[in-house]
C-alpha cells in the first residue's frame, strides 16, 4: 500500500516529499497529484488519482478498512456506482456499436446525480430526480426521457449479471414514457426538386452524391458511412449491408438512378484504392457531414428542423403511396426486423387502397 506523488511532466512515481522529479527534474509547486495504490485480498492492485494529499490519505483509508472487514469478516462491500459505470462503458465499447450514445446520455444526465453513491442507495425516487431535472432544463423529448431510463435500467441489469451487484434495480418500476412513433418526416415534391438542385451545384460532390444516394435507396446515416465498393455489385445493381442497426445482413437491389450515383461517386474518391463508397477527404470511413447538411436544407429552403433521417421517411412514404409496393416489400426494403417497424406507414398503404377502392366506379 503506498500514496506516491505522481510528475505532471513524465508521470514518474515519487516520494510525496519529493519537490523536484527525479526523472526529468520537473519542480513541483501547485497542482500537485497524487496515486494510491492498494492490493485487495486476492492481490489485485487498486488504483487511483487524486488531486490532494489529504482526499488521498482518506482514500487509502476507506479501502484499508473495507479490505480488512472482507478478511475477518466477510463483510462484502456494496459498489459504488461510478465504479460499476466504468466497467460497463469498457464492455459496451467492446459489445455494442451504440456505446456512445450510453456514454453521452450519462455523462448529461445521470452522473451529477449518482456520482459517489452505492448501488443500494439509489432508489426509483432518484431516478425520477433525473427525469424530473431533464423536464425542467430543456424540453427533451420523451424518446430521449426513455433512453436514460432504459440506460440506467440496462447498467443495473448488467451489473447483477456481471455478479458486481446482487440488489435491487430501483429504475425497475418506473415507467417508460408514452412515444408517438407514428410522425414520420416527409419532404413535398416541390421541397425534393428544390433539394435535388441544390445538391446539383453543391461544392462537395460526394456529399451531395451521398444525400442524393440516402434518397433514393432509404439508406440510415450509418449504413451510408460504412458502405464499401467490396459489398455492391454493380453489374447486378445491388448492394449488400452488413452489420446493420438491426443486426441483420441484408441484399438489396437499387434503382438505375441510385446506381448512376455509384458511379458518380466512384470518379470522385481520394483514392482509387479508397474501400468506402462515401468517404471523408482522407479517403477514411467517414463520420459525420458536419454542418453540410444545415447549410444544404437553408440553400434548398428546407425546414430547418428536418432530419437526415427524414430522408429515409421520405423515401418509405412515397414507395408506400405509390400503390406499387406491398407493405411486406417495404419491410424488406428498409430492412425492418419486424412488420411492425413498418407499421408507421400503414396508413398511407390504406389510402392507396381506399384510391383502388374507388377506381371501378368511375368505370361505369
Amino acid at each position: 500500500m503506498a500514496i506516491n506523488l505522481i510528475c505532471q511532466k513524465c508521470a514518474t512515481n515519487l516520494s510525496i516529499r519529493s519537490k523536484i522529479c527525479r526523472n526529468c527534474g520537473y519542480e513541483f509547486k501547485n497542482g500537485k497529484r497524487y496515486r494510491v495504490v492498494v492490493k485487495d485480498q486476492n492481490g489485485k492492485r487498486i488504483s487511483k488519482v487524486l488531486d490532494s494529499i489529504s482526499m488521498a490519505k482518506k482514500f487509502e483509508r476507506k479501502l484499508k478498512t473495507q479490505i480488512l472487514e472482507n478478511n475477518l469478516f466477510g463483510i462484502t462491500q456494496i459498489p459504488i456506482v461510478d465504479g460499476v459505470w466504468e466497467k460497463y462503458l469498457s464492455w459496451a465499447k467492446e459489445n455494442k456499436k451504440s456505446w456512445k450514445d450510453d456514454d453521452m446520455r450519462w455523462k448529461c444526465h445521470v452522473e451529477s446525480h449518482f456520482a459517489g453513491q452505492k448501488m443500494d442507495a439509489i432508489s426509483g425516487f432518484d431516478v425520477q430526480r433525473v427525469i424530473n431535472a431533464m423536464k425542467s432544463k430543456k424540453d427533451y423529448a420523451p424518446a430521449t426521457i426513455k433512453h436514460v431510463i432504459v440506460l440506467i435500467k440496462r447498467v443495473y441489469n448488467w451489473s447483477i449479471e456481471m455478479d458486481l451487484y446482487d440488489g435491487v434495480n430501483p429504475a425497475s418500476k418506473i415507467k417508460l414514457p408514452k412515444l408517438n412513433n407514428e410522425v414520420t418526416e416527409c419532404l413535398t415534391k416541390d421541397e425534393i426538386n428544390r433539394l435535388l438542385n441544390t445538391l446539383g451545384g453543391w461544392r462537395n460532390g460526394l456529399v451531395a452524391l451521398l444525400i442524393k444516394f440516402a434518397l433514393y435507396t432509404g439508406l440510415r446515416r450509418g449504413e451510408l458511412f460504412a458502405l464499401k465498393w467490396e459489398h455492391v455489385d454493380i453489374n447486378k445493381a445491388w448492394i449488400y449491408l452488413r452489420d446493420t442497426k438491426g443486426g441483420m445482413d441484408s441484399n438489396l437491389p437499387i434503382s438505375d438512378k441510385a446506381l448512376d450515383i455509384l458511379v458518380q461517386a466512384m470518379k470522385l474518391l481520394p483514392s482509387p484504392e479508397c474501400p468506402y463508397v462515401f468517404p471523408n477527404r482522407y479517403g477514411n470511413k467517414r463520420t459525420t457531414i458536419g454542418n453540410t447538411w444545415t447549410r444544404i436544407k437553408k440553400c434548398a429552403k428546407i425546414p430547418h428542423e428536418f432530419r437526415f433521417h427524414g430522408l429515409r421517411h421520405t423515401y418509405a412514404s412515397y414507395l408506400a403511396s405509390s400503390g406499387k409496393v406491398s407493405q411486406y416489400t417495404l419491410q424488406r426494403l428498409l430492412t425492418h426486423k419486424t412488420p411492425q417497424m413498418t407499421q408507421r406507414y400503414a396508413h398511407i398503404f390504406d389510402e392507396t387502397l381506399r384510391e383502388g377502392a374507388n377506381v371501378l366506379p368511375g368505370l361505369f
